[in-house]
């Protein structure tokens, strides 16, 4: 677990999930998923049960390999990320990274934070690279992914629909 002190002068708590937090983490994912159209996610949320959440949230734990971390602020839940292997045998060493910060948070540094922790973390569980989909005009969350030395390696054109529009997704990817 760790304190950060935010800009607004409260300070931040991250620590791992834990099958507990299934519901919470759930109620979440619709809450931000609503909020903005640059997630992956949408007001549905997360697919699957609070049970298979809470099943997924353990398997995590025992498995060095992933790792996901809530954020909170005076206990209310501001902020998730999330590393995890994309794959064995060639896309051996390869990480997948998500992040989502409450809108409401948004400027008070919380994403920079999460994103330290993880980056930190692939580089302890021994990933050779993190990698990530961001939707092409987001903007804020390309200005932060290359302020840690994220870089685009690709583009999927017309690969999200939103609102009855299509929009280009970005790959990016942080060698380690």
């Amino acid at each position: 677990m760790e304190l950060v002190p935010l800009k607004n002068g409260k300070w931040l708590t991250v620590r791992a999930a834990e099958p507990g937090d299934a519901a919470a983490f759930m109620a979440f994912s619709r809450l931000v998923g609503g909020e903005t159209d640059n997630l992956m996610l949408d007001s549905r949320g997360f697919f699957g049960t609070v049970e298979e959440k809470a099943e997924y949230l353990s398997a995590a734990l025992a498995d060095r390999r992933y790792c996901i971390m809530l954020a909170t602020i005076e206990g209310e839940m501001v902020g998730f990320f999330s590393i995890a292997p994309m794959g064995d045998g060639k896309l051996r060493g390869n990480a997948g990274f998500g992040i989502a910060v409450r809108k409401s948070c948004w400027r008070l540094g919380i994403g920079a934070i999460l994103t330290v922790i993880a980056i930190d973390y692939a580089k302890e569980a021994g990933y050779h690279k993190i990698c990530l989909d961001v939707r092409a005009d987001n903007e804020r969350a390309i200005r932060l992914y290359k302020r840690f030395g994220f870089a685009q390696c690709g583009l999927r054109r017309e690969q999200l629909f939103i609102n009855g529009e299509y929009y280009d997704e970005m790959m990016m990817e942080l060698m380690l």
